[in-house]
């Protein structure tokens, strides 16, 4: 009988002290160079999770810029949950590099005891193999967050925040009817470099009107390959916001005339040859001959009308 009450007093302990050392609350914090700070705040118990947007004056003052309070369900938590408590440092571990402009992100675990830690970063590279469960847990943190914000707002609050740390095609489906896509992270290159945006575009449906809301994210280059690629051949797949589109058709009507003046100067050809306009208008004569008629309202719509015309 003794044995039995010494083992229910062990275990009651050792659940008490579980329970104490329980994890109540998790606050994450991402500062980049020339971004914005974001915290977010994750309260167990409360199954809730706090935003803030703000720009740090001092060590004791902040700008607010955006203050938003989102619920969650145990089931959209329960990956997370279990990678944040995978790895709790036990006072407060520093894991950095030197990297010039750099930035970094914060956790810090908030225990039922009154017990905090904090693993603190500072540019650690992505390509690292010394990081792998420090991302591991951002990417993770990025997958239930985007679950449960779906506020424009909220969202471009998310991508502010995921973008130095984020590894991969930067494309988020924003509706299923029509079926739509946001490009929220810049894409560099053109369609001739190995990329993630070529495949995705020509995985894309035939059938069914698709919008893409460019968002001005992709470089010159790229818009004049879907230029190219898609608009001149009246592609089901519908680009809206390319800012460079519109300089696009302001330099080939100078082109197309320039061209025409030179037809019987070698010289004159040649110069033209140099241009990256030549190569686009010669090569697909008929379809900008085609397309420098059509007026500008139906060259540059907006995402509302597309949306209004594609179902």
């Amino acid at each position: 009988m003794k044995k039995i009450i010494i083992f229910l007093f062990i275990f009651s302990n050792c659940i008490l002290k579980a329970q104490n050392n329980r994890i109540e609350k998790v606050i994450i914090e991402f500062n980049y160079f020339k971004y914005l700070d974001t915290e977010y705040k994750i309260d167990y118990s409360k199954k809730e999770i706090n935003c803030v947007l703000k720009h740090k004056i001092s060590k004791k003052r902040d700008t607010i810029f955006s203050d938003k309070t989102y619920k969650f369900t145990n089931k959209q938590f329960k990956k997370l949950k279990k990678v944040l408590n995978k790895n709790i440092p036990d006072s407060i571990i520093r894991k950095s590099e030197s990297v010039f402009d750099g930035g970094g992100f914060v956790i810090k675990y908030y225990k039922k005891n009154g017990d905090t830690s904090k693993l603190i970063t500072v540019n650690i590279n992505r390509k690292s193999n010394k990081y792998l469960a420090e991302f591991k847990l951002i990417d993770t943190f990025f997958d239930f967050i985007y679950s449960i914000v779906k506020d424009n707002d909220g969202l471009e609050i998310l991508d502010e925040s995921y973008r130095p740390y984020f590894s991969g095609l930067p494309i988020r489906k924003i509706s299923e009817n029509p079926l739509e896509y946001k490009i929220w992270g810049t894409i560099s290159g053109n369609s001739t470099w190995k990329n993630n945006l070529t495949p995705f575009l020509e995985g894309l449906p035939k059938d069914k009107c698709v919008i893409i809301d460019c968002d001005n994210k992709l470089s010159y280059a790229w818009q004049e390959d879907i230029l190219r690629l898609y608009i001149l051949k009246n592609s089901n797949i519908h680009f809206a916001n390319i800012d460079y589109l519109k300089y696009t058709r302001e330099y080939l009507i100078e082109f197309k005339e320039k061209y025409k003046n030179a037809e019987n100067n070698k010289d004159e050809i040649d110069k033209l040859k140099k241009t990256t306009l030549y190569d686009l208008y010669v090569n697909n004569k008929d379809e900008i001959e085609e397309w420098l008629k059509l007026p500008e309202n139906l060259i540059y719509k907006t995402i509302d009308e597309y949306r209004k015309n594609c179902r």
